[in-house]
């Protein structure tokens, strides 16, 4: 358990700086550009595929329907985050990452035909609080693409840890994390299709921006790695949870770094929503286990 917080929080800072980063490059390159960085740890994973190719002549029709299904929702789940970020404060859109941990609280009740405990309840209760304090008194100052987005981002990533869990024993893991890897480069090179924004800058400052573009590709691999070790550890609604912590950091490099400053309530919301994170950890959910 202590190894899987440690890994949980290092997993939330390693976040918090690829979504400050994005968020910076984001007013230089178009979205596609960043999210076809962030598949480049495909080329490592390409020589294990290939030794394991025969491996996939013995799957099934189960076995390619869930590794097809995990690539789609992992493509749209990272693009919809990039594009949320580009239309929203990096505070919105981290929101919007975090409260899939509520949501996959809910699908674990539905899944177990239960009804939630009272702390469940109460991590509802506080999350939709927190969100109407954070969102909701300035709903029609936030765009309607970058809202759109999030709420986007909020359903791929909740059924994307669902099928996560279904696939363990059925398909290797590399096999998973291979897929989401393509599905980058794939979605990415059809956005680029559509959108292909580079910045016009002078010498040195565009090597600058190239280097720090493959950084985020960095980044977001280290980040995919420490979170593999944290859901391996830890349950599913605590794993998600502890991610929860993306959101004040990021809230306060935003301060720092963009000069975009949220309102008391705002930050009153924020608490709410650790409240909620804090309720669904010790909720008894631990009774599920983890990945």
């Amino acid at each position: 358990m202590v190894r899987g917080l440690i890994w949980g929080i290092s997993t939330c800072f390693v976040f918090s700086f690829y979504i400050v980063l994005s968020k910076y490059l984001l007013a230089h390159f178009s979205a596609p550009w960043l999210l076809l960085a962030s598949g480049v740890g495909i080329v490592a994973l390409i020589p294990s595929v290939v030794k394991r190719s025969n491996v996939y002549k013995s799957w099934d029709h189960k076995q390619w329907r869930l590794v097809i299904l995990m690539a789609l929702l992992s493509g749209l789940y990272n693009f919809s985050i990039l594009l949320s970020i580009n239309y929203l404060p990096t505070s919105i859109a981290t929101m919007f990452i975090g409260l899939s941990s509520v949501t996959l609280l809910l699908r674990t009740c539905g899944i177990e035909a239960r009804s939630p405990l009272l702390l469940e309840v109460l991590a509802v209760i506080f999350a939709v609080v927190g969100a109407f304090l954070v969102l909701g008194v300035k709903l029609q100052s936030f765009s309607f693409i970058g809202l759109l987005f999030g709420v986007f981002t909020l359903i791929f990533g909740t059924n994307a840890v669902i099928l996560t869990g279904r696939m363990r024993g059925i398909v290797n893991a590399k096999e998973v994390v291979f897929s989401k890897q393509l599905s980058k480069v794939v979605f990415a090179c059809f956005g680029l299709i559509l959108i292909s924004r580079l910045p016009a800058a002078p010498y040195p400052a565009l090597a600058v921006l190239w280097v720090l573009l493959l950084a985020t590709g960095c980044l977001k691999m280290l980040e995919s790695f420490t979170a593999s070790k944290t859901a391996f550890a830890l349950p599913p609604v605590t794993f998600r949870n502890i991610l929860l912590l993306n959101l004040p950091i990021v809230a306060f490099a935003e301060s720092w770094l963009f000069d975009v400053h949220l309102d008391h309530y705002q930050w009153i919301g924020i608490f709410f929503i650790m409240l909620s994170a804090l309720s669904a950890i010790f909720s008894g959910e631990k009774r599920l286990k983890a990945l």
